[in-house]
């Protein structure tokens, strides 16, 4: 008898902790409806949610120098921003454009066929558009020495040509369309080399390395520093169409109110004469203003033909 009793106790036990279970996975069903919309809540106000950010460049001159450079960049922006500014140098365009992908990078002086990928990519929005000498846009050019024998662009078939990156716009995927307009293959009919960098670009030019150079207009400002005559050692062969300037992007994850706070810092630090004169020394820019993506268009027009 006193086993039955035992025995119909545990079974009226297991029972109410069932019962209890029951209720409480009823609870929590309802509980987790709620937890979720607290928790995308929550995850908003982590995306929104600032305390550190990583601002990246690429170099159009030596790596340590452009660091330098940058540092008194990311402390204004530390103290316009209220957040701890860090400074990243990629080694090429691509580098940066992933670091923004993974998010190890929040800012991004990207150019304009970078940005264009980026973009493509879900990783990037794009805040302001760089001015130089006045204009929102800016060309590259083909360079040669003094007494070169290259007179026009048909002259560079089967010459050496320093590039500066296959994500170039002005380093790469612009010379390369007057090239091809003109029956000459850049991958083919050249001897291409992938310079680094604008300044290296026209230095390899300087050693006898290549024949030909392409940079932006006019990277040689940035050589003279280490060899004066450099304008006299060498002259223009020929220009590309406009391209729009380099761009300040942003990952494309952020708050519409972070971007907001950016674009406003970067237009208060060009405004201001020691900002001014810091963004000139970085990548020669006067000034920023708003841009867009389809400001870009053009780009991604020019990318169709590079590849046809």
């Amino acid at each position: 008898m006193f086993k039955r009793l035992s025995m119909l106790a545990i079974a009226l036990m297991l029972i109410a902790v069932m019962a209890s279970c029951g209720g409480k996975t009823d609870n929590t069903g309802t509980d987790t409806g709620t937890s979720d919309a607290g928790q995308q809540s929550a995850d908003a106000g982590e995306k929104t949610e600032v305390t550190q950010l990583t601002v990246g460049f690429v170099p159009s001159q030596e790596a340590e120098n452009l660091e330098a450079k940058a540092e008194p960049l990311a402390q204004l922006l530390t103290d316009k921003l209220g957040v701890p500014v860090k400074v990243f140098v990629s080694t090429n365009y691509n580098g940066l454009i992933e670091a923004m992908g993974s998010g190890k990078t929040d800012i991004g002086f990207l150019n304009p066929a970078g940005y264009v990928t980026a973009k493509e990519k879900g990783y990037a929005d794009v805040l302001l558009k760089a001015v130089r000498n006045g204009s929102d846009a800016y060309r590259a050019q083909f360079v040669v020495l003094n007494d070169s024998p290259i007179q026009s662009i048909e002259d560079i078939k089967g010459k050496k040509i320093a590039f500066v990156d296959p994500q170039s716009t002005s380093g790469y995927i612009y010379p390369s369309i007057v090239l091809k307009e003109h029956g000459i293959d850049p991958e083919t009919d050249v001897q291409a080399t992938m310079a680094g960098g604008h300044d290296k670009a026209i230095l390899a030019l300087l050693r006898g390395d290549v024949d030909v150079a392409v940079s932006f207009d006019d990277a040689r400002t940035i050589v003279e520093k280490t060899d004066p005559d450099v304008m006299n050692k060498t002259r223009i062969l020929a220009y590309t169409e406009d391209i729009p300037n380099d761009t300040i992007s942003v990952r494309s994850d952020m708050s519409e109110e972070w971007k907001q706070k950016i674009k406003d810092a970067f237009l208060a630090i060009a405004e201001d004469p020691e900002g001014k004169q810091i963004i000139q020394d970085i990548y020669s820019h006067d000034g920023y203003v708003e841009a867009k993506d389809s400001d870009f268009d053009v780009v991604r027009k020019a990318n169709e033909m590079m590849n046809k």
